[in-house]
C-alpha cells in the first residue's frame, strides 16, 4: 500500500485540472467522441466527470458525497492498478517487443528455435492478451450498470480457428501483418498452424458459434456455456473409401485462447438417495449422491467487431473430487489408483459418446447433467453476488437451450430452487419458466431427444421426483382445458409410458420455458402444426420464428477477403461487415459487364485456391473452369446425399454413352455418427464411385468426383467462396433451417434445393429465379411415401439404370452396398429419393445450360450475394434480444488516455521512474474501482447522469477473479 500523504500535500494537488481525449477508432462507434475527462482530487479521493461540449447535453457529473475520514490508500491504489493495467498500445515496436516476449518466456525459445507454429502460438498468446484486457471490463461494465444477461447453454460451439477471427475484430491484422513481416514471419502461414477448436460437430454448434459473435458484436450482455472436450467429437479419416474415425487431439499442444479458472469449480453429483430432513422447523426433500464430480472453468474470450465489448463462452471439465488414491497405489494396484480420475474425465472427453451400448447411453446422460449442473450453479452464484431478491432472477438472467441437450436444466433448478433455497414449489416454477426458452432444431420424430426413466432414476433420483410432479401438475392443467381427454393426456405427457417408460425432453423443454421457437419459417409452422400441435393448441402465445442467420465476419470479410475488399470499394464503406442489408445496393450492377467480370473472377480466384487444396489433400487435379458442384454437410440419409451421388453415376453413364457433358468437378464433405451404419455406408459408395470415375480415361475432365475429409470450419473457409452450386437436397419437411445455405448464396454461390427449410426464404429473398428448385413440396411428402410403400408408384427408367448399374457391380462389390439398395427400393424409400430424382435430374440440366451463359449465371450470382441481407446472425440476435430474452445493447465507451502530468500524480514516482516512459496510457474507467454508475441503466454510455465515487461503493468480496462493485 501507498504511505498516506500529508494533510498539506494534499492540499497541494486539489486544483490540478487533467485534461484527456476519449480514444477512438475509426471503424468504431465509441460514445462521447468530443468529450475531454477531468479528473481531480479533494483530499486524496478521485473525483471522475465527463465534460461534454456545448451542443451536447451533460453525459457525466461529479458527485461529491465523500466522507473525509475514507481510507486514502484504498483510492490511490485502484488508481495506481487502473494505470498499472493500462491497454496494451498498438504501435509496431510494442506488437514485435509483445511477440518477442511470449517467445523467449512463454514458450522458452529463442530466435533460431522458433517456427511458424511457436510464432501461432506467440501471436495467439499476445492476441489473448488484448482480449482479456477488453472482456475483463466489459464484465465490470456490465456489473456496474446492472445489466440483464443472456445466457446461452449449447453442448456445441463450433468456433473453427480463432487467431485471424480475433485480429480482425481487433483491427489489428494490418498492424501485425507489418510488424511480424520483420521478424520473419508471415500471418498466412501462422493461421494455418492453428487447430479447429474439437467443441462442435455441424450447424447447431456452427450457429452457436455465430451467435455468440453477433451479441458480441452487437454489444449485449452475454455468456455461452459449454463442454470442454478433450477429443472434440472425431478427425475423420478416409481407409479405402471408408470412414474412420480417430481421436481429435486438438488440445495435444494446449489451447492459447483458453484461461484456467482454478476459482472457479461446482460439485456435481450422480446416484445415491433422496431423505427427508427437516430444516427450520419444516420438511424438505435432501439429494445425498453416491458420487461427486467437479467442473473446472474455462473461459474462451469472444471479441465484438469493431466494439471495445468481449463477451466469453465458458466451459466445463470434469474432474473427480479426489485425484488418486494412494492407498490402492500403496497395495499394488497402480491402474485402480487412477480409475476414478479416468472415470470422471470421461464425461467430457467426447462429444456425443456412441449410444448404441448402455454404458454411451449412460454417459451421455451423465455429460449433459454435469453440463447444465455446473452451468446453473455458475449462473446462480453471479446472481447471488448482486444481494438481490430470488423474485428478481428473470429480470437478470435469461436462459436459453439450443436444442434438447440442456433440458436437465430445468429440473436443477427446481432442485436448487427448492432443496437449497427451501422455496415453495410455485414460486421456484414461477422463476423457473420465466427464465429459460428453448429452440427447437428437428421436425424428425425420432431425433427428439429421449431418456429412460429407469436410467434417470439411478443416477438422478431427486432430478425424476421433479420431473414427475412438473408433469403431474401439467397434466392436472391439460384435464382442465380438456376434460375426459385421456388420449390427449397421454399424448402431451412428459412421461411416455408405451414400449417402455421414457422422458420426453423436448415436451419437458415446451413445459417449463416461456418461449419455443423454431429456426425458420416452414420449421416453425410445422412444429406448431404437426410436431407440437397439441401443446401450441394450449399455449399458442409461446410459440415464435426466429430464422437462423451466420455471421458475415467470418463467413465474407474472412473467408473471402477478395470479395470482401469488393464489396467495400462498390458500396464505399465497410458498414456491411456489421449491417449486412447494406449490400442489397449491389443489385444495381447485376447488369454491368464490368461488374460481371470482376466478380466472376474473384469466384475463379476461389476456385483456383480450392483447386490447391483438393491437389494437396486428395491428390485429385481437378479443372478450375468446371463447376464446382458442392454437397458439404453432417451425413444424414434425410440430407439425401444419396440423392446426389446417384445422380453422378447417371451423369457417368450418359458420359460413357457418349454424350457431351460441361465439366463438372463434385465436391462432397462431412462426417457421420460413429454410430450410424447408413450414413458411413454413403461415404463409401460416395468414394467407390469416385474412384472409378475420377480413373476413367473417358471421362476425363468433364467429371471429377472429391470427398474432402474431416470437414470443419477451417476447409469450409476454402470451399464455400470456390462454390458455383451447392446442394440444399434434404426431403421436403426434413431440415429445421439449414445454414450453409446461407454462406453460399452470401459468397454469390447458387443454391439447387427443395423448398426445405430456409430455402424457402433465402428463394424468396434473393428471386425464385436465381435458385434451382425440385423436389415434392411438404404438404404432398406423405401421400408419396405411401404410394412408394405400396407399390403404386412407378420410378423413371433413369433412376431403374443407375440402381442396376450398382446391382452390377460397377462400383464394387453389391454385397457391400445392398443396405443402400434395399432402402431405396421395395417400397422401403422413406426420403422419397425415387420420386424426386427425375426432377433433379431436370434441375441439374438447367445448371449447365444456365452456367455456358457467362453474363446470365453473372447476374444470377450477384442477386443472390444481394438479397443475404437478412440471413445475417446479427439479424436473427436481434430478435431474440427483443422478443424472446428482453436485454439491451450495454456498449462500453472503451479506455482513456492519461497524461504524464497525471501519472506523476497518481503514482508519487520520482524523476526517472519506470512510469516516464508510458506515453499516454489508456486506461479503463471500469477499472477506476471503487465507482458505479447512478442513475437510468440505459445500457449506452452517454445515457448515465452522473458517476459516484464513494466508500459507500468499496467491493466487499472478489467476484470471480475480479473486485466487482454490485449494483442494486
Amino acid at each position: 500500500m501507498m504511505e498516506k500523504q500529508p494533510k498539506s500535500e494534499q492540499n497541494a494537488k486539489e486544483n490540478v485540472d487533467l485534461e484527456r481525449h476519449v480514444l477512438r477508432k475509426s471503424t468504431s462507434a465509441t460514445a462521447l467522441p468530443n468529450s475531454k475527462l477531468k479528473s481531480s482530487r479533494d483530499g486524496s479521493i478521485p473525483k471522475i466527470s465527463v465534460a461534454s461540449p456545448k451542443t451536447q447535453k451533460p453525459t457525466f457529473k461529479v458527485i461529491e458525497d465523500v466522507n473525509e475520514n475514507e481510507d486514502v490508500d484504498e483510492k490511490n491504489l485502484a488508481m495506481l492498478w487502473a494505470l498499472l493495467a493500462s491497454y496494451l498500445p498498438e504501435d509496431k515496436f510494442t506488437l514485435q517487443r509483445e511477440f518477442v516476449r511470449h517467445v523467449e518466456y512463454n514458450l522458452a525459445q529463442t530466435r533460431t528455435e522458433a517456427n511458424n507454429f511457436s510464432g501461432f502460438e506467440a501471436l495467439a498468446l499476445c492476441t489473448k492478451d488484448r482480449l482479456i484486457e477488453r472482456w475483463k471490463d466489459t464484465m465490470l461494465y456490465f456489473k456496474q450498470n446492472g445489466v440483464k444477461q443472456v445466457n446461452y447453454l449449447s453442448l456445441e460451439f463450433l468456433l473453427g480457428r480463432s487467431l485471424q477471427n480475433s485480429l480482425v475484430a481487433l483491427g489489428l491484422t494490418g498492424k501485425y501483418a507489418d510488424a511480424l513481416k520483420e521478424l520473419g514471419f508471415y500471418l498466412e502461414d501462422l493461421y494455418d498452424e492453428e487447430h479447429d477448436a474439437g467443441l462442435g460437430n455441424g450447424g447447431l454448434g456452427r450457429l452457436a458459434a455465430c451467435f455468440m459473435d453477433s451479441l458480441a458484436t452487437m454489444d449485449y450482455p452475454a455468456c455461452g456455456y459449454g463442454l470442454r472436450y478433450t477429443y472434440g467429437m472425431f478427425y475423420q479419416d478416409l481407409q479405402d473409401g471408408e470412414q474412420v474415425e480417430l481421436p481429435d487431439y486438438w488440445l495435444n499442444y494446449g489451447s492459447p485462447w483458453e484461461i484456467e479458472r482454478l476459482d472457479i469449480s461446482h460439485s456435481v453429483g450422480f446416484g445415491g438417495v433422496v431423505e427427508e430432513e427437516i430444516v427450520n422447523g419444516e420438511k424438505h426433500l435432501v439429494w445425498h449422491p453416491a458420487e461427486k464430480i467437479v467442473g473446472i472453468a474455462y473461459d474462451y474470450p469472444i471479441p465484438g467487431f469493431s466494439t471495445f465489448n468481449t463477451i466469453n463462452i465458458r466451459l466445463w471439465s470434469s474432474k473427480p473430487s479426489d485425484e488418486f488414491d494412494l492407498t490402492s497405489f500403496n497395495k499394488g494396484d497402480y491402474l485402480g489408483s487412477i480409475e476414478e480420475k479416468q472415470r470422471c474425465e470421461n464425461i467430457t472427453n467426447v462429444l456425443y459418446p456412441n449410444d448404441n451400448t448402455t454404458q454411451g447411453k449412460e454417459l451421455r446422460l451423465k455429460q449433459q447433467y454435469f453440463f447444465v449442473s455446473a452451468t446453473l450453479q455458475d449462473i446462480i452464484s453471479q446472481f447471488k453476488d448482486t444481494g438481490r431478491d430470488f423474485s428478481e432472477f428473470p429480470k437478470m438472467h435469461a436462459i436459453q437451450l439450443n436444442d434438447t441437450h440442456p433440458t436437465l436444466g430445468i429440473p436443477e433448478l427446481m432442485r436448487i430452487l427448492l432443496d437449497e433455497e427451501h422455496m415453495s414449489w410455485e414460486r421456484a416454477w414461477d422463476i423457473t419458466t420465466k427464465t429459460f426458452s428453448y429452440t427447437n432444431h428437428t421436425v424428425l420424430p425420432e431425433a427428439l431427444e429421449r431418456w429412460s426413466v429407469e436410467m434417470v432414476e439411478r443416477l438422478l433420483p431427486r432430478h425424476i421426483r421433479i420431473i414427475y410432479d412438473i408433469n403431474e401438475r401439467f397434466l392436472q392443467l391439460v384435464e382442465k382445458r380438456w376434460p375426459g381427454d385421456i388420449d390427449r393426456r397421454r399424448s402431451l405427457s412428459i412421461i411416455d409410458e408405451s414400449g417402455g417408460r421414457t422422458i420426453r425432453m423436448a415436451y419437458l423443454a415446451i413445459v417449463g420455458s416461456h418461449t419455443i421457437n423454431g429456426v425458420a419459417a416452414l420449421h416453425s409452422d410445422l412444429i406448431k402444426d404437426v410436431v407440437f400441435r397439441h401443446f401450441y393448441e394450449l399455449w399458442p402465445e409461446k410459440f415464435q420464428n426466429k430464422t437462423n442467420g451466420v455471421t458475415p465476419r467470418r463467413w465474407i470479410h474472412e473467408c473471402n477477403p477478395s470479395l470482401s475488399q469488393f464489396l467495400t470499394k462498390t458500396l464505399n464503406t465497410s458498414r456491411w461487415i456489421v449491417n449486412l442489408d447494406i449490400i442489397r445496393k449491389i443489385k444495381d450492377m447485376a447488369d454491368d459487364t464490368t461488374f460481371q467480370d470482376q466478380w466472376m473472377n474473384i469466384k475463379r480466384e476461389n476456385k483456383i485456391r480450392m483447386a490447391k487444396y483438393i491437389e494437396r489433400v486428395c491428390g485429385d487435379i481437378v479443372n478450375v473452369d468446371a463447376i464446382f458442384d458442392v454437397q458439404v454437410k453432417r451425413f444424414h440419409e434425410y440430407k439425401r446425399q444419396l440423392l446426389n451421388i446417384l445422380g453422378v453415376i447417371h451423369r457417368y453413364l450418359e458420359i460413357k454413352s457418349g454424350k457431351v457433358k460441361y465439366p463438372k468437378v463434385v465436391i462432397f464433405g462431412g462426417k457421420a455418427a460413429p454410430g450410424y451404419y447408413m450414413a458411413k455406408l454413403i461415404i463409401k459408395l460416395i468414394n467407390a464411385v469416385a474412384k472409378v470415375i475420377n480413373n476413367d480415361p473417358i471421362v476425363g475432365n468433364m467429371l471429377k468426383v472429391v470427398f474432402i475429409p474431416n470437414y470443419c470450419v477451417s476447409n469450409a473457409e476454402i470451399i464455400i467462396p470456390s462454390s458455383d452450386i451447392s446442394e440444399h437436397i434434404s426431403t421436403a419437411g426434413t431440415e429445421a433451417s439449414g445454414t450453409s445455405n446461407m454462406k453460399f448464396a452470401m459468397n454469390g454461390g447458387l443454391i439447387i434445393g427443395t423448398l426445405d427449410g430456409a430455402n424457402i426464404e433465402i428463394r424468396d429473398a434473393i428471386g425464385h429465379e436465381n435458385m434451382f428448385i425440385f423436389g415434392a413440396l411438404t404438404p404432398d411428402v406423405e401421400r408419396i411415401k405411401k404410394e412408394i410403400h405400396q407399390g403404386t408408384f412407378v420410378p423413371d427408367r433413369r433412376w431403374i439404370q443407375v440402381i442396376t448399374a450398382i446391382k452390377e457391380g460397377m462400383f464394387g462389390p453389391l454385397q457391400d452396398f445392398q443396405p443402400i439398395i434395399d432402402s431405396i427400393t421395395g417400397g422401403n424409400d422413406h426420403y422419397i429419393l425415387s420420386y424426386d430424382f427425375p426432377s433433379y435430374l431436370e434441375a441439374q440440366q438447367q445448371i449447365d445450360l444456365a452456367y455456358q451463359n457467362r453474363s446470365k449465371w453473372a447476374k444470377m450470382s450477384i442477386l443472390a450475394s444481394a438479397g443475404c441481407g437478412m440471413f445475417s446472425s446479427d439479424r436473427t440476435i436481434k430478435e431474440y434480444a427483443e422478443s424472446i430474452w428482453h436485454i439491451q445493447q450495454c456498449r462500453r465507451p472503451g479506455p482513456m488516455p492519461i497524461s504524464t502530468e497525471e501519472i506523476k500524480t497518481i503514482t508519487k514516482s520520482p524523476v526517472g521512474s519506470p512510469f516516464d516512459s508510458l506515453n499516454n496510457p489508456m486506461i479503463s474507467m471500469e477499472r477506476l474501482s471503487p465507482m458505479t454508475p447512478t442513475g437510468s441503466r440505459n445500457p449506452h454510455p452517454s445515457s448515465h447522469p452522473s458517476l459516484r465515487v464513494g466508500q459507500d461503493n468499496v467491493p466487499k468480496q472478489t467476484v470471480k477473479g475480479f473486485n466487482v462493485p454490485s449494483s442494486k
